[in-house]
């Protein structure tokens, strides 16, 4: 599992974000896929088949990270977290 690295790290403000309904700690200007992977979700979407899928190239030159955030299909790698933000990803067989 995917941890944040803690020693002799400067972090900005912690903020608040929902994943799949929860609750998360996240802290300003962390992207959407690694607060992801600090939170221990990997698949952030299924294909239509049902595979899952998550971070490939982690440089937005592919769409493998996609998840709703707010409803909107967005690459994970690429968003810049916010406060209150609603992410919803694949890593249930019934999400979307």
């Amino acid at each position: 599992m995917a941890a944040r690295i803690t020693r002799q790290v400067r972090r900005k403000q912690p903020i608040s974000v929902n994943i799949d309904g929860e609750a998360s700690r996240a802290y300003a200007g962390e992207t959407v896929a690694s607060v992801l992977l600090a939170a221990g979700v990997t698949v952030f979407y299924r294909t239509r088949s049902g595979q899952p899928r998550g971070p490939y190239c982690n440089m937005g030159a592919c769409f493998e990270c996609q998840v709703k955030i707010d409803g909107d299909w967005q690459r994970a790698c690429m968003t810049v977290v916010e406060d209150g933000m609603n992410i919803t990803t694949g890593a249930r067989k019934s999400a979307p």
